[in-house]
């Protein structure tokens, strides 16, 4: 096909919109109203259409996510609708316009492949128009046409935009409660979180609605869904680039939520559909801070790595991180391979004192779920990822490692390094125990169990708060760690002088921790501080300990 072939069956696409016989070309030239910058424009102009003279900005073939985009000028009195078009392999097409700051100046990211935004002012000169290949794969087209302000509604109809300036913000901002939803869903999926983004999407349950969404390396997206009264049941599922289900979101009440983890940059996509009826969901996504990974307890769902190597070339890099700690040769206890769908059991006879299993996976095996459970069937440790780590302190005993993967199946094996040095307290909560030394090593706390210092041990309670007096002289900061045992959730520990200020404040589903520092004269004149520590629910035993730490960067 020519040059000249395609650009007259893409304006054809993009002229598809304005409905009725096209009136003839006029004789005079079009006025260029943008300047196309970044790439060339299509060779040729689009016929007139009821609303004027539109212009094909770029084309290009790809698929799933790859995107078209270019940037033009439109007068700043003026309206202008971009559009896209696309051939009939291409399943869907969402469609952007940014400001140059990077301000969102409208969006149609509905489940169809004939996306358009009405863009009036305020607006500033120059708008990048961008379409994004949603499903299925060929040629798309992106055109813009300038619209005088008075005939901006009528434009609008002609191309089937879906939500006019402002309309969207307007729906979000009445939208009842949306504030304190996020905020409930916050504490309850726990970690801290920065919003990225809020947007209205229209549901109908005859087609999906996809959204895509970044997730940063090394950080974890939080995603919470709240549908409109018009819709029933929404179905909220999580895909990968490749089109791999990731899995579906949870309920809560009528919204639905999910989380979703990765160690490297990743893309995933939100299908939502309803089971009856049509209306709009906001989707609101936040991203974990730094950090503060570890303090996400809610069930998610995660993008874990593939181990790269066999369990044997994996076991040999892993004794030499833990032969550079001081540990010697671990022994296995267990080793097989995991498939999918089955969880499998393994008996193991561990000695007094506090443990370490380290599960070690071998290429593919990824996403493993375990859990250590003793003869009375007491859970003492849990854990997910590619490689969990249970710790487990008490009594020699018979215990149960119960373990099963959520994503592919491969071969394993589990090790067991003795843990010496640590509070006999350890012993007393084996659970709770189990919860402070995994906290404490994935933040980076601790590299050894017996690095875990001073340990205090309160009862918590919903009703009533829980003190425990400790010290933060001035020059220094204060990490400190709390988890619970069996029968409570939702742990909260908050940190203030005598005086009752302030100075930290950290929730958590099982465990979590706070930071606070005394950098001014001021608060330094006062090296007491008090942690006081309460649940959401139930009763349970509370083990917290603090490390000192020097506020100083290290050196490189």
């Amino acid at each position: 096909m020519t040059r000249a072939r395609l650009v007259l069956g893409l304006a054809a696409w993009l002229c598809a919109a304005c409905g009725g016989a096209t009136p003839p070309p006029t004789s005079h030239a079009p006025a260029r109203f943008g300047k196309l910058e970044g790439r060339p424009s299509a060779k040729g102009w689009l016929p007139p259409t009821p609303g004027g003279q539109a212009q094909v900005l770029a084309v290009e073939g790809g698929v799933a996510g790859d995107r078209v985009m270019s940037l033009v000028e439109v007068p700043e009195g003026d309206c202008a609708v971009a559009i896209a078009r696309a051939t009939p392999s291409v399943d869907d097409v969402d469609l952007f316009a940014y400001g140059e700051d990077g301000a969102v100046l409208g969006s149609d990211e509905g489940s169809d492949k004939a996306p358009a935004l009405l863009i009036c002012p305020p607006h500033p000169r120059r708008i990048l128009v961008m379409a994004r290949i949603a499903a299925g794969h060929g040629l798309v087209a992106i055109g813009v046409e300038r619209v005088a302000l008075r005939d901006a509604e009528r434009a609008a109809n002609v191309y089937g935009v879906r939500y006019r300036p402002g309309e969207i913000a307007r729906r979000m901002t009445v939208w009842p409660g949306l504030d304190e939803k996020i905020e409930q869903h916050r504490r309850r999926v726990g970690g801290r979180w920065v919003d990225v983004r809020r947007v209205a999407v229209p549901l109908d349950a005859r087609t999906p609605t996809r959204v895509s969404a970044p997730v940063d390396a090394e950080h974890c997206l939080d995603v919470l869904v709240a549908p409109s009264d018009e819709v029933t049941a929404v179905d909220v599922v999580a895909q990968a680039e490749d089109g791999t289900i990731l899995g579906r979101a949870a309920s809560e009440g009528r919204d639905r939520s999910l989380v979703v983890c990765s160690p490297t940059p990743a893309t995933i996509s939100l299908e939502l559909r309803p089971h009856l009826g049509i209306g709009v969901a906001v989707v609101m996504l936040s991203r974990s801070e730094d950090g503060s990974e570890a303090d996400i307890d809610a069930e998610a769902l995660r993008l874990d790595v593939f181990a790269f190597g066999s369990v044997p070339e994996e076991r040999k890099r892993h004794a030499r991180e833990q032969a550079a700690l001081g540990y010697a040769a671990p022994r296995v206890v267990a080793s097989g391979s995991l498939t999918l769908g089955r969880r499998q059991s393994y008996s193991l006879e561990l000695p007094e004192g506090c443990v370490r299993l380290d599960w070690v996976s071998g290429s593919p095996l990824r996403g493993v779920e375990a859990w250590l459970y003793g003869v009375d069937g007491a859970l003492l440790a849990g854990e997910r990822g590619k490689n969990p780590r249970l710790f487990r302190c008490g009594p020699a005993a018979s215990v149960r490692l119960d373990a099963g993967t959520l994503s592919r199946t491969g071969p394993f094996a589990v090790e067991l390094y003795l843990e010496k040095g640590t509070p006999k307290l350890l012993d007393k909560h084996p659970l709770a125990a189990s919860r402070l030394l995994a906290r404490m090593t994935r933040q980076g706390l601790i590299a050894t169990a017996r690095q875990v210092g001073a340990v205090y041990a309160n009862e918590l309670t919903s009703t009533s708060l829980a003190r425990q007096p400790l010290t933060l002289p001035f020059g220094r900061c204060l990490d400190v760690t709390l988890a619970v045992g069996p029968g409570g959730e939702g742990v909260e520990v908050r940190l203030v002088r005598p005086d009752g200020s302030e100075l930290g404040l950290a929730r958590g589903a099982t465990a979590t921790s706070v930071r606070a520092c005394a950098l001014d004269a001021a608060a330094g004149s006062a090296p007491e501080v008090v942690a006081e520590m309460r649940l959401a629910a139930g009763t349970a035993t509370g083990l917290l300990t603090a490390h000192q730490a020097d506020p100083r960067p290290k050196a490189p």
